[in-house]
């Protein structure tokens, strides 16, 4: 790798740990401080548990204060290494106990290729090596430090940083369209599901609704019947009767997928509801499928689309439901309980059809995101060591076509 220098990061950039800031200092407004729950892949975000300082006192703390692009770690717990950059959000804030705070020190480095190179897996790795060599993860400034990494002159630095910082801001507007796209999906299935919005963008009026004693409003022409009297419901089966080996048949257990096998249990479409752990995420299956003892599977649903159903259940939610009080449950008796209004089956199919079209455009983003991520991924192991030396040209066409496709 002709002018590339193989060199540790200590001589390159500074690592600093945050103030352990006491809780009682703490005000509602000010300047953010910024913890290890507020870091996210990219950037810093907001959580419910945000702290602030009062501006007045900021002087004093001047030696932590973060600006917009710094890099910030993970020094310990469970999410140790886990990086960020601070966001215009919290620009200015300061850094708390716990948070690496890495800066440049020498004009010979851009910081943004510096984030890049400790976020790529082969460093990752390496870091997480060193934050676990005593057994509980603590990462200290001195091990980032220890760093090892091939240097490239500071303008293929920027370049390559460049490239990468186009795939994050492809990856993030993308995932901007999706939350886009499931707030209106939640805003037609509360509308939609209700029947206050017809499928052809009409509101009904308040003479098309009857009131149902246990349901309440109800538009004319809609029934209300309880789970146990629209759909049969059935347990999923024992793990210890599913023929594993080098099948197609999925798998499934409360969080998706668990393996595959060359058995199934359902050959139709079906709901896939959690028993045990995760209740309140169902999902919807149209291909063979075997479902395992922590599920519920619907194998009949008797009022019309399947679908429909699922979107029902999609917005109930079902964790209001739980009456354990350690792994959360949802016992049959309290599903089959439950009350559901559905309209006649055309206008179930005409709704289906409006909030189907939602997802899988939604579907199509989350198939974006995961090639974006492939050639992010593609492009870190390559530019970052220097396997590929950069031609930003032909790179610039690779990210406009998966951007654009």
């Amino acid at each position: 790798m002709k002018n590339w220098i193989e060199t540790t990061l200590k001589d390159f950039v500074d690592v600093e740990s945050g103030f352990a800031f006491k809780s009682n200092i703490f005000v509602e407004n000010g300047i953010p401080v910024v913890k290890i729950g507020n870091i996210s892949e990219y950037t810093t975000v907001t959580t419910n548990a945000d702290d602030f300082i009062d501006e007045k006192d900021v002087e004093q703390y001047k030696d932590y204060l973060l600006q917009e692009g710094d890099i910030l770690i993970a020094m310990s717990g469970n999410t140790t290494c886990k990086m960020g950059r601070v966001s215009k959000r919290f620009s200015p804030s300061l850094v708390n106990q716990r948070v690496g705070w890495i800066t440049p020190k020498s004009e010979e480095i851009d910081i943004s290729f510096v984030y890049y190179l400790l976020t790529n897996e082969t460093f990752q790795n390496r870091l997480w090596n060193f934050a676990t060599a005593t057994g509980q993860p603590n990462l200290s400034p001195r091990d980032i430090k220890k760093i090892s990494f091939p240097k490239p002159p500071k303008p293929e630095q920027t370049a390559i940083a460049t490239i990468l910082f186009k795939v994050d801001e492809a990856i993030e507007a993308t995932r901007q369209s999706i939350k886009a796209a499931e707030k209106l999906k939640k805003a037609l299935m509360q509308n939609l599901l209700t029947g206050k919005l017809k499928p052809d963008g009409t509101w009904r009026n308040d003479d098309e609704f009857y009131e149902d004693e246990k349901f309440g409003k109800v538009p004319i022409g809609w029934e209300v019947e309880k789970f146990k009297k629209s759909v049969l419901v059935q347990y999923g089966k024992s793990q210890k009767e599913i023929v594993s080996e080098n099948g197609k048949i999925p798998i499934y257990g409360t969080g998706g997928i668990i393996e595959y096998g060359t058995k199934s249990l359902c050959d139709t479409e079906s709901i896939l509801i959690g028993r045990k752990g995760t209740i309140d995420k169902p999902f919807f299956i149209n291909v063979p499928f075997w479902a395992v003892d922590t599920t519920y599977y619907v194998e009949s649903f008797k009022n019309g689309n399947m679908k429909y159903f699922f979107y029902l259940l999609q917005r109930k939610n079902l964790k209001t439901l739980n009456e354990a009080t350690g792994v959360p449950s949802l016992t049959r008796r309290t599903l089959n309980n439950q009350l559901f209004v559905f309209p006649p089956l055309i206008e179930q199919n005409a709704i289906v059809s409006k909030i189907n079209s939602i997802d899988i455009k939604i579907q199509s983003k989350q198939t974006k995101i995961r090639t974006l991520q492939r050639l992010k991924k593609s492009l870190m192991q390559n530019l970052l060591t220097g396997k590929i030396r950069l031609n930003v040209e032909q790179i610039n066409k690779t990210i406009s076509k998966q951007t654009n496709g």
